[in-house]
């Protein structure tokens, strides 16, 4: 296999045509790679790169006619070619693979032309970004990178409920007025107000309230990009959990979940329509003696799954936090107006991609 490959380097010359036989196994190359390739990138061999960025076949290709292969890459071990003599890759290089995959799963989610990146919409630029971190290494003296530090300081965040400092300090109310200095209904200001030096009343920085609100729809995306979790959301298709009339062990057994099929039998079609349930309850985070404080959180369930995962704490998602010296009482709706915004989304449906069956769908979703 060695001497027939000899041409990706004998055949390639600096600012003039290529060989014949290098532009063969050029192309042959490129169905090789991108044939086992898990998306629309795979790892460039270049001299300028050497297996290390992820690149389209549209740059691939311009890198190799510019660049040549890199050195001793006869055996295609990182393009699905077996090179047994080889020993295997460290745990670190598995893990960082694992993760690029995680990605390229990500980008089949979208619709876009990899030769356009520039002119792509902003959640395809953000895509790029994560595979350039994905190879950006986090200084000149670690062979670690971005990516790799960033997934382990997630972790650590999940794993002992650290606050992301109030979830990036989302203090809107509702998405449209946040640019507002007073209400728009009763004209009082958005701001705590002090006296100035003069006596005056005047606006501070301090929201008079404040609603730390979470979007559920990425994570409801997110939970079809695994492809074990996105099989358990077709749970409600296979079977009701129950064969008793007067049991209920899944909520696909009640009444409800029948007048959902009823009213839309659309939504009902398509096993990977979700059924959210929402729950709150409002709590005292201080001791009694102390000034009387409110706080509201507010969850949101996906009922497709199974029983035994339904109401585990990796799939409750908290999806607002009300606070406040008072609770919020009539006035609780008003708060959810983010959540509903999203809700209204979902009625319709949102593009999401299904890793279990390897294609995008409608994801809609219904209270």
């Amino acid at each position: 296999m060695g001497n027939n490959r000899k041409p990706m380097y004998e055949g390639w010359r600096k600012n003039v045509a290529h060989s014949r036989e290098w532009q063969t196994i050029a192309e042959d190359f490129l169905k090789q790679a991108f044939k086992v390739a898990k998306g629309p990138v795979t790892l460039c061999p270049c001299l300028d790169c050497k297996n290390g960025p992820y690149k389209t076949r549209h740059v691939m290709e311009e890198h190799l006619c510019r660049f040549g292969f890199m050195p001793d890459y006869l055996v295609w071990h990182k393009h699905g070619a077996q090179a047994h003599h080889r020993i295997s890759e460290p745990a670190q290089q598995n893990r960082d693979g694992m993760m690029m995959d995680m990605l390229n799963d990500l980008a089949m989610g979208f619709e876009f032309d990899p030769e356009e990146n520039n002119q792509s919409p902003p959640e395809v630029q953000e895509f790029y970004r994560l595979l350039e971190a994905g190879d950006e290494k986090l200084h000149d003296h670690t062979e670690k990178t971005v990516l790799d530090t960033v997934a382990r300081l997630m972790a650590i965040k999940s794993d002992h409920n650290i606050s992301n400092r109030c979830f990036n300090d989302i203090t809107k109310l509702v998405s449209e007025d946040d640019k507002l200095s007073t209400c728009r209904h009763c004209g009082k200001s958005r701001y705590i107000q002090a006296k100035n030096e003069a006596g005056e009343n005047v606006d501070t920085t301090v929201l008079a309230k404040q609603l730390r609100y979470m979007p559920i729809i990425p994570r409801l995306k997110r939970l079809f990009l695994s492809m074990k979790i996105a099989k358990s959301m077709r749970h409600k298709d296979r079977r009701r959990g129950s064969q008793s009339e007067d049991v209920m062990v899944h909520p696909a057994d009640s009444d409800t979940w029948n007048a959902l099929d009823e009213f839309d039998p659309e939504f009902a079609r398509d096993p990977r329509s979700v059924r959210l349930g929402l729950a709150t309850d409002g709590f005292t985070p201080f001791s009694t003696s102390a000034s009387p404080y409110s706080c509201w959180p507010v969850f949101i369930m996906p009922y497709n799954l199974p029983p035994e995962m339904v109401l585990k704490d990796e799939f409750i998602f908290l999806a607002l936090v009300i606070l406040g010296p008072e609770h919020p009482g009539k006035n609780f709706n008003v708060f959810l107006h983010p959540l509903i915004e999203e809700l209204k989304q979902l009625w319709i449906g949102v593009k999401a991609y299904d890793s279990y069956a390897k294609k995008k769908f409608n994801l809609r979703a219904r209270i």
